[in-house]
């Protein structure tokens, strides 16, 4: 893992040394799940905020890694007065997608954009009614690495950048089970 992180920190330093970059930050509000074995799971309201760089190839394509620190999880309702449990984690995700841009207007771009992520589990928690519990440690069973998938679309306006991004978890977040994160944010960011 820390080769990995080191690796994709080399890379960016790289990017950032180059001309014709851009800054850029932004936040979201979302709904996460779980898929796979996620049978009586369902979602509830995340966020992220995040920062990354913009570096241009030709007119219309670029490579967009960022940094983000990214909340997913799920909840499940055990009916009729037995209460619910809410799954909270907390990641630090480096997404790196390649973004296709078009022109709409003068005022408007549109942007699609795909790519991997890596995140990092900082934060794992399992709450109900009547007890919480750290699910990164060896009794829960929890793993701290994702990877997945990232998809995104966002219209530009001027320095403005709205969108809305899936991101798609391929590993497992358990170390018996095969539940995996999923997430859809509504994002608003601003480039320098």
């Amino acid at each position: 893992m820390k080769k990995v992180i080191i690796l994709l920190a080399v890379t960016i330093s790289a990017l950032c040394a180059s001309a014709q970059i851009t800054w850029n930050v932004k936040g979201g509000l979302g709904y996460a799940h779980c898929w796979g074995d996620a049978e009586g799971l369902s979602g509830h309201f995340v966020g992220k905020i995040g920062a990354g760089i913009e570096k241009p190839f030709t007119s219309n394509w670029s490579l967009m890694p960022s940094l983000e620190l990214a909340w997913k999880g799920a909840e499940a309702d055990y009916g009729e007065g037995l209460g619910k449990a809410t799954l909270d984690i907390l990641y630090i995700q480096i997404p790196i997608m390649a973004a296709y841009r078009m022109n709409i207007n003068d005022s408007w771009n549109m942007t699609m954009k795909a790519g991997p992520y890596v995140a990092v589990g900082v934060y794992g928690r399992l709450k109900d009614d009547y007890e919480s519990m750290n699910i990164f440690t060896s009794e829960a069973g929890g793993k701290r690495f994702d990877l997945g998938l990232d998809l995104g679309l966002d219209f530009e306006y001027h320095r403005f950048v709205f969108g809305v991004e899936y991101e798609l978890g391929f590993l497992s977040m358990t170390k018996g089970g095969d539940l995996k994160n999923g997430a859809l944010y509504g994002t608003v960011g601003y480039k320098f």
